[in-house]
């Protein structure tokens, strides 16, 4: 059994790319970069993209270039908001264009991605679109979405990762296995079962057969998991089975953990179907840093070059 197929399809960098945008949350993930480039021994690179048109009212467009000088304070008052000066090195970039494009690319070889949660209303997102969604679904590498209820000085030691297919687990356990380790942190795999509405009160009516349902589901993640307790024995391992939607059980999982991983779907279009409804949901609702990591077991498709690549003017 191969441990990774991750580490076989992309070889990444030791560096974090953050995106920011001013937002609590967008500095909480700057907080949150710092401390994955620590552990990793890498670079942070923070990026601040103004969009190549800026929606005002309607649909009226702005030139990018009025905004530029709000784009730098913005960049620099990110970074001096996230926390006193460590030793991990830090580079900024303002660039303008394709915000998702940009950030994608930019971090296309990095250790990971990070973005802020954005968790505004369905209404507010229609011009702009949801960016740490959009980022989760494209990039080629793992990407960190981390919510504006997030404290970096509190810590639970607990890394959850949500396995529901045999088929992308590969890359998905390596990843919060490698997570788990660098923080010294304990690993729930954690799986959700449940069956259709139509099924589900029928098959389960009695608690003798939930049990038995329940057992079996733990078994087959048992089986899945026992490969990678032997291979990494420092890491505690443990597995819960839970009868409920995936959502709602991963979200209910956030409250104790300092990390929730989830696999990101290897097809679909446009860039949300990549996530899946579970994916989608958890990235609104959870309360700990949500990790998406691609598929390992097939390449990453690449986006179609809609738009033109970023320019960096900083």
């Amino acid at each position: 059994m191969t441990m990774s197929k991750s580490e076989t399809t992309r070889q990444r960098t030791s560096d974090v790319v953050v995106g920011v945008d001013g937002t609590p949350a967008s500095v909480n993930a700057m907080r949150y970069a710092l401390r994955a480039a620590t552990l990793s021994g890498g670079r942070v690179e923070v990026y601040h993209v103004v969009p190549d048109v800026v929606p005002m009212t309607g649909v009226y467009p702005l030139p990018p270039d009025d905004f530029m000088a709000a784009g730098r304070s913005t960049l620099e008052t990110t970074v001096a908001q996230a926390g006193p000066a460590t030793a991990v090195e830090v580079d900024t970039h303002l660039c303008r264009g394709p915000v998702v494009k940009t950030l994608t690319t930019a971090g296309r070889d990095a250790h990971a991605i990070v973005v802020g949660s954005d968790r505004r209303t369905a209404p507010m997102r229609l011009l702009t679109g949801n960016v740490s969604t959009g980022v989760a679904a494209r990039a080629a590498v793992p990407v960190v979405s981390v919510p504006e209820t997030w404290r970096a000085d509190g810590s639970t030691r607990t890394v959850v990762v949500g396995i529901k297919r045999p088929d992308h687990s590969d890359a998905l356990v390596g990843e919060a296995l490698a997570v788990a380790q660098a923080s010294g942190s304990r690993l729930v795999v954690l799986h959700a079962w449940r069956f259709p509405a139509a099924y589900d009160d029928v098959i389960v009516s009695d608690r003798a057969t939930l049990d038995e349902w329940a057992a079996r589901a733990e078994r087959e993640v048992d089986d899945l998991v026992d490969p990678w307790r032997r291979s990494h024995p420092d890491v505690d391992v443990e597995v819960r089975v839970v009868h409920d939607f995936a959502a709602h059980a991963l979200v209910e999982a956030s409250r104790e953990a300092d990390e929730l991983v989830l696999v990101r779907r290897a097809h679909g279009f446009p860039a949300a179907a990549h996530l899946g409804a579970s994916a989608r949901t958890v990235l609104l609702h959870a309360h700990c840093p949500v990790r998406i990591v691609p598929a390992g077991d097939a390449p990453v498709a690449r986006e179609p070059e809609l738009d033109a690549p970023a320019v960096p003017v900083a």
